[in-house]
């Protein structure tokens, strides 16, 4: 769930970091060939980094097997209402729910709008005059203006015979450069990021340049730029365009003639494009995370020199034996699950955020997420002894930690399968369940 999120948000971040640097420093330049290619590759780029987990070398790490919690649940009075417990909320997977919909919404209407965009060109040429032309297909029919999709060109019935050869030649060059496959595969990133603002002024840059190209293309053909610029004037009409045909028809007739005026940028110029890599290495580094080489630590063995003493003390600052709320081995129905299981530690009730205490010396081999177990500390101690300490807030230590008797490690908290603040403590002596109450000492 949390990793969805994570991914569409790290994904739209990079998208968006990119393309404002293309933007800002590169969509001025003359190199529409490049520019082309730049804005392609923005789309793989900003999908697949994020997803990139496994870039650099594995690192050793020790850790221990998480097995299913057995326990059971410590209930907060204010849960229970004439013996009946109250459900426990969903409100997590409910909102996150609502945003998948939401997402799954916008798909939608993005695929609808495209299928019907698409169907409609289809019968506009099955019902419309077709001209069979060296590599193309002139189509008459009821559009407002000139525009091609593939190898076909559609034209309005009335101007047919108006346009001038340039004008078609100038469609011609989007089907030879292959521009609407371009705006296929933009049409379907944006389907799937269309919440990202970034995506819409996408598209028009890289229609913009499908232009800047068809024009060029036009214009080395010893093509005088001022006649060519008047036939644009002319064949462009005042009226709104269509929405229709906006997929396939963008005029952007300043922007063009700037670029045919503009100054052949010089090679030099081309260094800039480098900037685009120091932005994607950061990324990268910030989004991927190093794998680890898991190696289960056996218990029986002395970690670190310590005091071979077995855990002692309470695990809950300030706390006693009076707090226990569940013993060791009860035998009870846990919540929303039929079954009984017996309890392997004790649960010991205690307001959400007061400290919890290493109960001896030791290492952290887990502090982690751990589902039912919510937040999760394993502490490995001398002598083949761990201790557990589940549903925490939150963490004062970390993984691999050397830890003194008495340090806070973390806070009593309510995560996983819990329905009340508490603590769930467990000790093990070589992987065997013991009672936490035989070894503490008030």
């Amino acid at each position: 769930m949390n990793n969805l999120i994570v991914y569409f948000f790290q994904s739209t971040l990079l998208f968006i970091a990119l393309f404002l640097i293309y933007k800002l420093v590169l969509s001025q330049l003359t190199f529409h060939r490049l520019n082309r290619f730049i804005l392609l590759s923005l789309i793989p780029i900003s999908v697949f980094i994020p997803l990139m987990d496994n870039v650099f070398p594995p690192i050793h790490s020790t850790i221990i097997e998480v097995p299913q919690l057995f326990e059971t649940i410590t209930l907060n009075p204010d849960n229970i209402s004439n013996g009946i417990e109250k459900p426990m909320t969903d409100t997590p997977y409910t909102y996150f729910s609502f945003l998948m919909a939401l997402y799954c919404i916008g798909i939608l209407i993005c695929l609808l709008k495209f299928f019907f965009t698409t169907r409609k060109l289809i019968i506009l040429k099955r019902t419309s005059k077709v001209y069979q032309k060296e590599g193309f297909k002139l189509i008459a029919t009821n559009v407002p203006e000139i525009f091609s999709y593939f190898n076909w060109i559609f034209t309005p019935e009335e101007k047919l015979e108006k346009y001038d050869d340039l004008i078609i030649e100038h469609e011609r060059a989007h089907i030879q450069l292959k521009h609407s496959l371009d705006l296929i595969i933009a049409e379907f990133f944006i389907t799937f990021f269309w919440f990202n603002p970034a995506v819409y002024l996408y598209r028009k840059s890289l229609k913009s340049i499908h232009e800047f190209q068809a024009d060029h293309q036009v214009l080395k053909n010893k093509v005088k730029t001022s006649h060519y610029m008047q036939l644009l004037l002319q064949s462009i009409a005042v009226e709104k365009p269509n929405n229709l045909y906006s997929y396939f028809n963008h005029p952007i007739l300043l922007k063009r003639i700037n670029m045919m005026t503009k100054t052949k940028s010089n090679n030099i110029a081309k260094l800039k494009y480098l900037l685009l890599l120091p932005v994607c290495a950061l990324f990268l580094i910030a989004f991927t995370k190093p794998t680890v080489d898991h190696t289960f630590m056996d218990t029986t063995t002395e970690v670190f020199e310590i005091e071979n003493f077995p855990p002692s003390l309470f695990p809950v600052q300030n706390g006693s034996i009076n707090d226990i709320s569940s013993k060791y081995g009860s035998n009870s129905r846990r919540p929303k699950i039929s079954k009984k299981k017996i309890h392997r530690g004790i649960d010991i009730r205690a307001e959400e955020g007061t400290p919890v205490i290493a109960t001896a010396d030791g290492i952290i081999s887990k502090a982690s997420m751990e589902g039912d177990w919510g937040n999760l500390i394993v502490i490995s101690h001398s002598g083949g002894y761990e201790t557990w300490y589940a549903h925490l807030k939150s963490f004062n230590s970390k993984e691999t930690q050397h830890i003194k008797k008495g340090e806070i490690i973390g806070y009593v908290g309510n995560t996983g399968l819990s329905t009340g603040p508490h603590l769930h403590y467990e000790v093990k002596l070589n992987g065997n369940w013991l009672n936490p109450i035989d070894y503490i000492k008030n």
